[in-house]
């Protein structure tokens, strides 16, 4: 049910930093605050948007054949799609690939599951956005709380964060 989650160590310091990035560069976004949310679901329910325009943003854990260390890679996708594992790990030429897990979400990001941004760069991680997602105006996400989201125009999303645009989920 939407507002059951613990409100356990939210920390708003990526929802400044998001909305500091937007004002310097001049973007118009609106933010609205609401009960706490997990799920794109639940997030389009709450702020009465299309599922569609919900900007998933995935944290994925991979290593190349001759690394000896993890790399962290943000992807972002409408919320209706889903993240296509096999195309990821050939796009990054990966040897192993997983969600990460949620203390690493934690550590990376200073966000709670669910609450993680489309913005890689704030928290200084390589952002890949899917093609598909090209087809949406405008677009919702949790900000870095699960209790905030942005709402803004997609091509001022990609001017802001520059993400690299591939296919990256399942037709």
């Amino acid at each position: 049910a939407i507002g059951s989650y613990k409100m356990a160590e939210e920390n708003p310091a990526t929802f400044e930093k998001i909305k500091a990035k937007l004002s310097e560069l001049n973007i118009p976004y609106v933010t609205t605050h609401h009960d706490p949310v997990r799920t794109s679901e639940e997030a389009a329910q709450i702020r009465g948007s299309k599922l569609e325009s919900g900007a998933k943003a995935i944290l994925m854990k991979w290593k190349g054949k001759k690394d000896t260390s993890y790399t962290y890679t943000l992807f972002v996708m409408s919320a209706v799609k889903k993240l296509d594992s096999k195309r990821v790990k050939t796009l990054l030429g990966a040897a192993s690939l997983s969600f990460a897990p949620e203390e690493d979400v934690r550590s990376i990001t200073g966000c709670l599951p669910g609450a993680v941004p489309p913005f890689g760069s704030v928290f200084g991680v390589k952002t890949y956005m899917d093609k598909a997602f090209q087809e949406i105006a405008d677009i919702d996400f949790n900000a870095g709380l699960r209790t905030d989201s942005i709402k803004m125009t997609r091509a001022d999303y990609e001017k802001a964060e520059c993400p690299i645009i591939e296919e990256v989920t399942s037709s």
